[in-house]
């Protein structure tokens, strides 16, 4: 009995599958960028001299889970890129930089410095106006050649006030605008391998200062390699160029 019953199933079982309900395999999708607490890169610069990232936590924040990159050695307050990543989450389409502190550090340092000669000897505060700071669209995913985007544009607006008076202050605004740009797909060879399928991408950063009557832009450039799976193999900035010694991915 038991034999025909397994028997009676299995016929009911194979005309139940039709071909069109046999399901399709699902390709897992790939890391297109390792964000694993552990990983880590060491990069070496034109002078020889050695530094590294390694992600060294995971936490929620602003409702959304963000990774934390340490740098050896630490970044200094004086250093004003919005391009090295610090804090930064992944999604199926983006890699996003939360960059809010760095631009009130940027704000609180940069500003005083433009005025510093016209108010020689004097305190000089910062005050901003509140604003919700956008986070900093570091890659598209996938990336392909040619492929443009806008990378960040803020406007940050406020007073700097004198000798702590607030009846002596001075308007100012700052706007931060950074595109970026694949320029090209190749193979790239650095000290810790040759890297096919390697992403050159080129930002601009173009910032405005607008003090009193006067308004003050700049423009700089900085390149990044990027190769999926790996992270960043090249960088190229005003320092000079950076190269991927040795990489541990977790």
């Amino acid at each position: 009995m038991k034999c025909y019953l397994l028997f009676i199933v299995s016929i009911l079982f194979l005309f139940s599958c039709g071909s069109d309900d046999i399901p399709e395999p699902v390709e897992p999708k790939p890391n297109y960028f390792p964000a694993t607490t552990g990983s880590k890169w060491v990069y070496r610069n034109a002078n020889g001299d050695e530094w590294s990232r390694i992600i060294t936590e995971s936490n929620n924040t602003h409702d959304n889970k963000y990774h934390t990159f340490t740098n050896n050695p630490p970044i200094t307050d004086t250093d004003n890129d919005f391009l090295i990543p610090t804090s930064f989450r992944v999604t199926q389409t983006q890699l996003l930089l939360d960059i809010r502190n760095k631009i009130n550090r940027y704000i609180q340092i940069e500003l005083p410095k433009s005025v510093q000669d016209d108010f020689t000897g004097l305190d000089i505060d910062v005050a901003t106006e509140s604003i919700s700071y956008p986070e900093l669209v570091y890659l598209h995913i996938p990336l392909s050649t040619n492929l443009q985007w806008e990378v960040l544009d803020v406007e940050v607006q406020g007073d700097l006030i004198l000798q702590n008076l607030t009846l002596l202050h001075f308007p100012f605004e700052t706007i931060i605008k950074i595109n970026a740009e694949v320029i090209e797909q190749s193979q790239v060879e650095t000290p810790a391998g040759t890297f096919e399928d390697t992403y050159h991408i080129e930002y601009q950063i173009n910032t405005t200062h607008k003090i009193f009557t006067e308004e003050d832009s700049s423009i700089q450039k900085k390149s990044i390699w990027f190769t999926p799976h790996v992270g960043i193999v090249k960088i190229e900035d005003k320092n000079g160029i950076s190269e991927l010694v040795e990489y541990t991915l977790k």
